[in-house]
């Protein structure tokens, strides 16, 4: 009798372990992945070309369908001359064509061309402001939207002039029109991800500056107020943002803002404040998306830290 009782636990136990096991295969696979690489900063300085190569080929084994980038993707084309941006955007190109996975870019301040007087280059330049970045990426405008796999991106250009020629966070008013005509295509239940290189919404600028004092107009954009009205009808899931080189993740609206850290970290001399050199990995499922940050595993150079006097 015995014998038949522990007979009888050994297959319930045994069964039992195959119910278990298939539940765990059964768990959801996502229906794409994609990586977002977001304020890289490569220069030939600093030993950026190798911390990129290495990001890049972490990227790659993780075998995305695509890599977003989330602005700041050179070093910089503000305040030089048109020889050294060109040179910049080609450095970007070789880098980036080695890996054959589609990439889409989202434009950040540092690939504004000739902004800064110090560069002395003239508003009539012909590659003047964004268009060295169009002319680079064969785009009409420096804002575009597709679709993926039943996913809608949107990839906006955060990127306000003043009048004294500096850069501040900011969607203009045509851009406010396209988003809303983009928009109306799409419908209300088709899922959105959106990126923006400087952030729609972030606590960042509190924790640096103190709550009791003004955020400056370059950490976040100014009319956040007026995009957020326009996309809440829709169904967006995920905000990527950059520029602030810090991550962190604020659930608001039902919406997930991600600010993605920093390929490069403290432009490429180590972590900025707790965040490491790393880029997200995003999981993408049929109505929802999981995300982590990768540390890729670059150490600066000891050469390219700065010496002390």
């Amino acid at each position: 009798m015995r014998s038949v009782i522990r007979s009888s636990i050994g297959v319930f136990i045994i069964l039992m372990a195959l119910f278990i096991s298939s539940c765990v295969s059964k768990e959801p696979k996502p229906l794409f992945t994609f990586t977002y690489l977001t304020d890289i900063h490569v220069q030939p300085e600093r030993h950026a070309i190798d911390g990129f190569n290495q990001a890049l080929a972490s990227a790659k084994v993780l075998e995305p369908d695509m890599i977003l980038t989330g602005g700041d993707l050179i070093m910089d084309a503000l305040g030089q001359s048109h020889g050294r941006a060109d040179s910049l955007y080609q450095l970007f190109a070789e880098l980036t064509s080695t890996v054959k996975i589609p990439i889409h870019n989202t434009i950040g301040n540092h690939e504004v061309f000739g902004l800064y007087e110090k560069s002395g280059i003239s508003p009539d330049h012909p590659e003047y402001g964004k268009q060295m970045f169009m002319n680079r990426m064969g785009l009409d405008k420096p804002y575009y939207s597709f679709d993926h796999k039943g996913w809608h991106f949107i990839m906006l250009d955060g990127i306000g002039f003043t009048e004294s020629r500096r850069y501040y966070g900011h969607i203009d008013s045509l851009q406010l029109l396209w988003l809303t005509a983009d928009l109306a295509t799409v419908g209300t239940e088709t899922p959105i991800i959106m990126s923006s290189h400087i952030p729609l919404v972030s606590v960042y600028p509190q924790l640096a500056k103190g709550s009791q004092e003004p955020v400056g107009r370059g950490y976040i954009l100014t009319n956040s107020h007026e995009v957020m009205d326009i996309i809440d009808p829709y169904n967006v899931k995920l905000v990527l943002q950059g520029h602030l080189h810090h991550l962190e993740e604020i659930y608001a609206r039902g919406i997930h803002f991600v600010t993605a850290g920093a390929v490069s970290a403290r432009w490429w001399l180590g972590p900025y404040e707790e965040t490491e050199e790393g880029f997200l990995n995003v999981e993408v499922y049929p109505d929802s998306v999981a995300w982590e940050y990768v540390d890729y595993g670059w150490e600066v150079s000891e050469e390219a830290l700065p010496t002390q006097e």
